[in-house]
């Protein structure tokens, strides 16, 4: 059975065992090499496969509190204009978002309302309403490797707007790769808010302390 998110995070004794887990493994950080990150434009047919992979120091939970900050995101990621929760369940979300991306001389609005599936290390998400795109799919997914937590962003985009097949594989080449840059940063600057956080309250902070802190905070 599928673990929703509230329930991953629910669970004290849980998020206390991974914090250990993690943390023991961060001597082997010393040796271990952190996975490289990976970025892959693909297209067929009029249909875009994208795939990346990359990595960073926190907790997973750490970044799934920064992906599922939905309202949050205009503040971080570049090109969202506004991003609005409009209906949440246990273990889902509706969130319609507009951003808007440019490449020289071409310009183009993006609608979407995503129907996300909350799921403990990934987040399944769909367009609902096709404004933009036939189809726009994909899933956000969390793994660990060698102490470092990996994120892998899955996307499969169908626009139903003209535009040369060349532009767009660069424009999506190109906002992916800010895209990383930009989480990376605020998982990273979570984490340590996380940590001063507790240190304030005079509690020793470490990655995992911090990680069930920012937990208890998205409930």
């Amino acid at each position: 059975m599928t673990r929703t998110f509230a329930q991953a995070l629910s669970g004290g004794r849980l998020l206390t065992a991974a914090a250990i887990l993690f943390q023991l493994l961060q001597p082997l950080r010393a040796v271990a090499q952190p996975p490289a990150t990976s970025l892959t434009v693909r297209e067929e047919r009029g249909v875009y496969t994208l795939v990346a992979r990359f990595t960073v120091d926190q907790p997973p939970s750490v970044a799934l509190a920064v992906l599922t900050d939905y309202e949050q995101i205009p503040r971080f990621m570049p090109g969202v204009r506004s991003s609005v929760v409009r209906e949440r369940g246990a273990g889902w979300a509706v969130v319609e978002q507009d951003a808007e991306s440019r490449w020289l001389m071409f310009s183009k609005r993006i609608h979407l309302v995503l129907q996300i599936e909350e799921q403990s290390n990934a987040l399944i998400f769909r367009d609902r309403c096709r404004a933009t795109f036939a189809r726009y799919d994909g899933a956000w997914r969390l793994s660990t490797e060698d102490g470092y937590t990996v994120v892998t962003y899955e996307l499969i985009a169908e626009p139903s707007f003209d535009v040369p097949g060349s532009i767009l594989k660069r424009i999506l080449r190109r906002d992916s790769g800010r895209m990383i840059v930009s989480l990376q940063r605020e998982i990273a600057a979570r984490a340590a808010s996380g940590t001063a956080a507790l240190r304030s309250l005079g509690v020793a902070a470490d990655n995992g302390s911090a990680a069930c802190y920012l937990a208890r905070r998205t409930r």
